[in-house]
């Protein structure tokens, strides 16, 4: 079927060589689909997870992560779903995916803006180069690097810098008007980075204030265009996926 939590549920009985029975699913979603915001991961996670809940299976978090990142095709967003917090992955050289799970200080609030513009992850990938160069290679390590260390000594000051990126974001910026002048502003008080959200085309900005103004000054620059926006006030979700009985 179509439904992307059913694919999981099918990809993981498929591969534990268990028949599904006939199953009805009711599924509460909360992830606008299309927005760059890991909705896909989310019903991944859900479908291995129910799977697991459902056939009384005890799968380990790296079992989860192995369905989920060969269904997914990336860990990151998987990754994400499942652990909660911050999460940082890579693939080792034998395919298996390595996770570390790190602390997100909850004083820094995340704002999304999502444009009502549906952007697919097909079209958003088919902007970018087939290769990078050394020079801009370089920038977006040396900044994923200094992310990390400006969250663990609490110098939120360089985020700004350190969200700065040379590698997929001039890429798509031209994909929805509007924005690349949302993703060009200014700081401003309690802005404390912004980027694209995935491959978009929602916008993601950390702040500790001003949510309103933030989120008023991203917002403009589609609405300029006829672009209507969503915005949401988001705290980091520390536990990652849960499943009980109701």
């Amino acid at each position: 079927g179509g439904n992307l939590v059913y694919r999981a549920i099918s990809f993981v009985a498929a591969r534990q060589s268990v028949k599904l029975p006939p199953l009805r699913l009711a599924v509460l979603n909360e992830i606008p689909l299309g927005r760059g915001l890991g909705s896909s991961a989310a019903a991944i996670i859900a479908g291995i997870k129910l799977f697991a809940h459902l056939f009384g299976q005890d799968f380990t978090e790296q079992q989860v992560l192995g369905y989920a990142t060969e269904l997914e095709g990336h860990a990151d967003n998987v990754a994400a779903s499942l652990h909660g917090g911050l999460v940082v992955t890579c693939v080792g050289d034998d395919g298996g995916v390595l996770s570390v799970k790190k602390h997100w200080p909850p004083e820094i609030k995340v704002l999304v803006i999502s444009p009502h513009v549906s952007l697919g992850t097909a079209q958003a990938r088919s902007v970018l180069p087939p290769q990078v160069n050394h020079t801009d290679a370089v920038y977006n390590l040396q900044r994923a690097a200094l992310f990390g260390a400006a969250l663990d000594e609490r110098r939120y000051d360089l985020l700004w810098e350190s969200m700065r990126d040379r590698l997929h974001q001039p890429y798509r910026e031209a994909l929805v008007p509007g924005l690349r002048e949302a993703l060009s502003i200014t700081r401003r008080k309690g802005l404390l980075g912004i980027s694209l959200s995935g491959a978009g085309p929602s916008v993601l900005a950390f702040a500790d204030d001003c949510y309103d103004e933030i989120q008023q000054d991203i917002a403009e620059n589609f609405h300029r265009y006829g672009i209507e926006t969503s915005a949401r006030l988001l705290k980091v979700d520390a536990d990652g996926a849960r499943s009980r009985k109701l």
